[in-house]
């Protein structure tokens, strides 16, 4: 069986998440009411830091695997941030996307 596919499949996905997650982002702030959007961001950044990633980091990473067993998934950013510096990198991304969240908040509804 030709695993390639796999391969391909992850790096689509590595390329259109982060796209569709800064346009939610800006259409979640301008759609939702202030403490509805503000909610969701807390739970997705919480649920990142607790996972030390991002699930389609994992998703991806699982595919690439599935074509190459011997393939190493560096996760992200933050994750690299978190192990770098500790339990207060955590704490100052999540603070950063809550200050992103409520800025694109009061700019769309100012």
């Amino acid at each position: 069986m030709d695993t390639k596919v796999y391969w391909w499949l992850g790096h689509v996905i590595d390329l259109i998440h982060m796209p569709i997650v800064i346009v939610l982002v800006f259409w979640g702030a301008a759609r939702f009411s202030g403490e509805l959007y503000v909610s969701i961001v807390v739970v997705a950044v919480i649920l990142q830091i607790g996972l030390l990633g991002c699930p389609f980091m994992a998703l991806t990473g699982r595919l690439k695997r599935l074509h190459d067993p011997s393939y190493v998934n560096h996760w992200s950013f933050t994750v690299w941030f978190y192990r770098k510096y500790g339990p207060v990198a955590g704490i100052a991304v999540f603070l950063f996307f809550i200050g992103i969240g409520l800025a694109l908040r009061a700019f769309f509804f100012s």
